[in-house]
């Protein structure tokens, strides 16, 4: 396939169509891949043979998530880990047209558990009614007999260098170095899920996670890039 090595395409194709739990590669990771081979002069066709799909729409849909803004592309997942939105629900999420309605219904899918039926019904009440999308996310919690609701905290790393550092790392070593410096902090006491993105990274907990991150000293952003740099100092003296 042309724009990738053989390794790539190694990866992507044990990371599409497959249930498993654990894959090589990150949604996202999965959309910046097709789009190199794209870009390169493949087609959506021919990409999703490549790759042993049926048929080429679930590759519309990976490239879909490359229009998302950043904050809400680190909160997409598989769909197995309760901290992300899946895959196909953030391609519907893509749809809307505001980056700040997609950066709301990211996080009301995370806080309040929507799923892909609630975020498909949220997505055609705005197109169709032009209202804003915290209403249209009201009207679909109002339908559920209880809401069950989760604090999603979405931070900016204030640090270049350790934004550089992290641009030659995976997702998943990005994710682990998160969960350690969260462990190491004493951080993770009602945590449900934590990622960390190109710049961006997030948290998701309850009431209690909530007031403790949000009460750290020089603002939970600092607090968290200044945890995050000493943990890949400590690991680099480990090597």
């Amino acid at each position: 396939m042309k724009g990738l090595s053989s390794n790539e395409i190694r990866l992507l194709i044990l990371s599409v169509g497959t249930h498993k739990s654990t894959r090589p590669l990150s949604p996202i990771e999965v959309g910046k891949y097709v789009q190199r081979a794209i870009n390169a002069g493949e087609t959506r066709a021919t990409v999703a043979e490549t790759l042993l799909l049926d048929d080429a729409t679930v590759i519309g849909r990976f490239v879909r998530l490359l229009s998302l803004p950043p904050q809400v592309q680190q909160l997409i997942g598989w769909g197995s880990d309760p901290a992300t939105v899946s895959f196909t629900s953030a391609s519907d999420i893509a749809r809307l047209k505001s980056e700040t309605a997609q950066i709301a219904l990211a996080k009301a899918a995370l806080e309040s558990r929507l799923n892909k039926s609630e975020i498909i019904e949220i997505v055609q009440i705005s197109e169709r009614s032009q209202r804003p999308i915290e209403s249209c996310i009201e009207e679909v919690l109002n339908q559920r007999p209880i809401v069950e609701r989760r604090h999603v905290i979405i931070g900016e790393l204030q640090s270049d260098s350790l934004n550089e550092t992290l641009l030659h790392m995976s997702q998943s070593q990005r994710n682990d170095l998160l969960l350690s410096a969260l462990v190491r902090y004493g951080l993770n006491t009602s945590l449900h899920g934590a990622k960390l993105g190109d710049g961006y990274f997030l948290l998701v907990g309850d009431d209690v996670f909530q007031s403790v991150i949000t009460s750290l000293p020089g603002g939970f952003e600092e607090s968290i890039t200044k945890y995050l740099t000493r943990e890949l100092s400590l690991e680099g003296s480990v090597v």
